[in-house]
């Protein structure tokens, strides 16, 4: 068992949705608002529909909240892809995923953290599938980085995914700018 999510809600889709999804491993327990008691959990979906979120929540517990409002960070109707990229991929699957919510990467059984800046810089690498120039680089989400803020923020994103096992590789071509260099890769 991979971990625990916990659903607190009403809308009787969701349940059968995450089961049709396969869950990858993880344990999903469904809760009306009034029956929740602060129980713990590896993810809390919460469902703004039902019941504004408790003031009070049990520490270390990462929360997603759902709903048809804008306020939501799932907005109904649901991709499949938001629940992967929020339970982190199936180890079975190997691969790496980035998850917008928390700015994770996960691959396999291991995650790092990324800050704003080391998120963006993945996710554009990732997306191009090839050298990215480096002013385009420095622009990614409406920065615009001197070419030293670039190398560091390129060198802490290295450090970070190196703690992974087997990890992607963030690679400088002289003169061209950077690419990344998926897990096994060369």
């Amino acid at each position: 068992m991979r971990g625990r999510v916990l659903y607190v809600g009403r809308d009787p889709d969701l349940p059968a949705f995450l089961s049709a999804y396969g869950t990858g491993g993880f344990r999903i327990t469904v809760l009306t608002p009034q029956k929740y008691r602060g129980e713990r959990a590896d993810l809390l979906l919460w469902d703004l529909d039902a019941a504004p979120l408790p003031p009070e929540l049990p520490d270390g517990v990462r929360v997603v909240t759902v709903g048809y409002r804008g306020d939501a960070e799932l907005v109904r109707p649901f991709p499949f892809s938001d629940f992967e990229s929020l339970l982190g991929p199936d180890p079975a699957k190997g691969g790496v995923v980035l998850s917008p919510v928390g700015r994770e990467l996960f691959f396999g059984d291991s995650s790092v953290r990324l800050s704003p800046l080391e998120y963006d810089l993945y996710a554009e690498l990732f997306a191009a599938g090839s050298t990215v120039p480096a002013e385009r680089l420095a622009k990614v989400g409406g920065r615009d980085l001197s070419s030293h803020a670039l190398g560091v923020a390129v060198f802490s994103l290295r450090k970070k995914l190196e703690r992974l096992p087997d990890p992607p590789r963030v690679q400088a071509e002289r003169g061209k700018g950077y690419r990344l260099i998926p897990s096994g890769g060369k």
